[in-house]
């Protein structure tokens, strides 16, 4: 028999094409107590200590009443699948609150968390109300390697801490990996160690521009052949690549211009509700308008953006092995058509893993 959450994690793509919002990620603050070095969050240290970002439009946020107004909303819309994420969301002091309300409306909820500040004593509590899932990042396996990347000293010892609490409860634990030039020679290490644990195992090769413009996380991207050397010598990984060259990649209309999941929904601390985490405008504003006019109106109608030049883009025979889409092109180009050389330089790097692994 099919475990419920494998289930779950087979069937919530699907369920993302019927054009309701089953997919949601709510940013509870932009704060965090880390100052990783590859954040796409510009961050300046507030009054507490703790690192955070000023909302473009100059707002607060979100209040646990605005919040769970937002919840309440979201869940009548059908939404299933909700990640809380931040910045760091165990920050905010409302955060078992929020968590418990939108546990009690059925929500299927995945935690983002550095497990920094994960206690004995909120462990025990996401034990008796078990998460679908809470992903750690750990992108060092030494303190050397984890520091330089967080800035924050005894961050490292803090993270493997929360680490062991978790899993000490049973608690359904991914630990997840953004590869980089600091870390890449500790990036299989990290899947070994997760794997000794008994945990899952994610890791993202994407590095992108701050939201404000700067490119500096850039510097830190590994090369495509770096990242293919990565992928290529690890077992599982080629055969997730396997998996994913077998299966069908065509498209039913060239001239779409957005190509993801047509279910999703990123809202920001602010109240802004925004298409994903990468495409920041334009946004439509929750504390003035409700969820369903933004999701089923604002959201539809950049979804159903065509293109409108003749950008390679388009008619791309390998779009599918490419990390191209118009957010990130709108974030490292300034236009959402352009097509962002690095990531295309990768995928035909794919393109040639494809024929290696088809041998």
């Amino acid at each position: 028999m099919i475990a419920y959450r494998d289930f779950s994690e087979c069937f919530s793509d699907k369920l993302q094409t019927k054009g309701r919002p089953i997919v949601g990620q709510i940013e509870l603050t932009f704060r965090c107590n880390l100052k990783c070095i590859h954040c796409y969050i510009p961050r300046k240290p507030d009054k507490s200590g703790n690192y955070c970002s000023r909302s473009i439009h100059g707002a607060e946020e979100l209040s646990y009443s605005e919040i769970i107004d937002i919840l309440n909303q979201i869940q009548k819309e059908g939404c299933l699948w909700l990640t809380l994420t931040g910045g760091e969301p165990l920050i905010r002091k409302d955060f078992l609150d929020i968590y418990t309300y939108a546990k009690k409306k059925g929500f299927l909820v995945t935690l983002f968390t550095n497990g920094t500040l994960i206690t004995e004593e909120i462990a025990d509590y996401l034990k008796e109300y078990p998460p679908f899932k809470i992903e750690v990042t750990l992108n060092g396996i030494t303190e050397e390697t984890y520091e330089k990347i967080t800035g924050v000293p005894g961050s490292f010892q803090k993270c493997l801490r929360g680490i062991q609490i978790l899993l000490e409860r049973n608690l359904p634990l991914t630990l997840k990996s953004n590869g980089m030039r600091l870390n890449q020679n500790e990036i299989l290490k990290i899947r070994e160690y997760a794997e000794g644990l008994g945990a899952k195992f994610r890791y993202d090769s994407i590095i992108l521009p701050k939201l404000d413009g700067s490119k500096e996380p850039c510097q830190l991207r590994l090369s495509p052949e770096e990242i293919i050397g990565i992928e290529y010598q690890d077992d599982k990984m080629r055969e997730e690549w396997r998996k994913w060259f077998k299966s069908d990649h065509s498209l039913q209309d060239s001239d779409n211009l957005f190509r993801c999941g047509d279910g999703l929904f990123n809202i920001d601390p602010y109240g802004e509700l925004q298409l994903c985490y990468a495409l920041r405008k334009p946004s439509f504003n929750l504390r003035q308008g409700s969820f369903k006019k933004g999701f089923y109106h604002f959201l539809s109608e950049i979804r159903s953006t065509k293109y409108q030049s003749d950008s390679k883009c388009k008619d791309c025979k390998i779009w599918w092995l490419c990390h191209q889409c118009p957010a990130r092109a709108q974030l490292e180009n300034g236009n959402q058509e352009k097509p962002i050389k690095y990531f295309c330089r990768l995928a035909h790097k794919r393109e040639e893993m494809k024929h290696l692994l088809g041998k």
